[in-house]
């Protein structure tokens, strides 16, 4: 079925945003004139502890006192028919968050963050999270779709699509969009993540080497 609307190659519809790039330079928040952008942190699952393959086992582990998430299968089936684009909502959420109480071999006491509840699980069930890992919101009642934000951003974490659904509420709370809400473009998206992904995990790998390495020094001296 065709749309119902065409619009031109340079219409400015909907903010796409990466925040997996994003930096926290708020070049985007001192350049807005409507003052419709605010930069955040918020819980959720790193893109590299959340890694597979090759990038796996680079990113943070499980520690007593930090955060670890359980991926919430019960809403797989809905997550494959949730339109975002032309949703007027937030997708529902994939993970369940808890703060890690023990560590104690292969399993993690973990009390629930929705419920209070204490559970002990696998360890392989869970992902670590962090509560500092940088987000935002867009008041899109006050954009003027200038794009000035994307304009400003030195790591292509905004961007302007051609999106026009999903812009407008009876509130004016149904106006301001969460991070998870600005995921418009899942292919742009996932290749700038998958980039973000590959330069994280060789840092990472390249870390752990001069520390085994400096061990390794350290050992044959003392010898």
């Amino acid at each position: 079925m065709e749309p119902w609307l065409f619009v031109p190659g340079n219409y400015n519809g909907r903010i796409g945003v990466i925040w997996e790039t994003c930096t926290a330079c708020k070049m985007c928040v001192n350049i807005c004139p409507n003052d419709c952008l605010h930069m955040t942190t918020e819980l959720r699952v790193d893109v590299l502890d959340n890694a597979e393959g090759e990038y796996d086992g680079y990113g943070a582990e499980l520690e007593v006192g930090g955060y670890a998430a359980k991926f919430r299968e019960e809403v797989t089936e809905e997550l494959e028919s949730f339109d975002l684009i032309t949703a007027h909502s937030a997708p529902p959420s994939e993970w369940k968050f808890a703060q890690v109480l023990d560590l104690s071999g292969d399993t993690a006491t973990v009390r629930w963050n929705d419920s209070g509840q204490e559970e002990i699980l696998a360890q392989s069930e869970l992902r670590t999270a962090d509560n500092q890992i940088v987000s935002g919101r867009i008041d899109i009642g006050r954009c003027m779709f200038c794009g000035l934000c994307m304009e400003a951003c030195g790591f292509t974490s905004f961007f302007m699509t051609n999106e026009y659904d999903g812009m407008s509420g009876f509130t004016r709370q149904d106006l301001w969009f969460d991070a998870n809400r600005t995921r418009v473009l899942p292919s742009v998206h996932q290749e700038a993540v998958d980039g973000e992904l590959a330069k994280r995990a060789t840092k990472e790998r390249d870390k752990r080497a001069k520390a085994a390495a400096k061990a390794a020094k350290a050992a044959e001296e003392g010898a």
